[in-house]
């Protein structure tokens, strides 16, 4: 495997319907996708085996737990533990750009 650098600004793509979410890289253990949303999208709230981590590239959004809404924006890292509900909502009138980092099997 060699080493890659990813271009998000060239990468992302968005849907009107839905979010737009690809896999940019996986091996066996980790895989990082790209999650664009535009304003009112949303990744619904759910959990997983391994740990997750977000990391917002573009715009501001809504991080969803069981507490209260967080407000999240360009430069934050969201780490979420195993098991823990989590989702993301673009309350925003601009796109919504992350990088995702999951354990491979999730």
């Amino acid at each position: 495997m060699k080493s890659q650098v990813l271009d998000v600004q060239k990468l992302k793509k968005f849907d009107d319907q839905k979010r737009y979410q690809e896999t940019l890289w996986s091996d066996d253990h980790a895989r990082v996708s790209l999650i664009c949303m535009k304003p009112g999208q949303e990744i619904i709230t759910h959990t997983h085996h391994g740990s997750h981590i977000w990391t917002v590239m573009e715009g501001t959004g809504e991080f969803l737990t069981g507490k209260e809404p967080r407000t999240i924006t360009v430069g934050q890292i969201v780490i979420v533990p195993p098991f823990e509900n989590h989702g993301i909502r673009n309350t925003s009138q601009e796109n919504l750009v992350i990088a995702s980092i999951t354990a491979q099997g999730d």
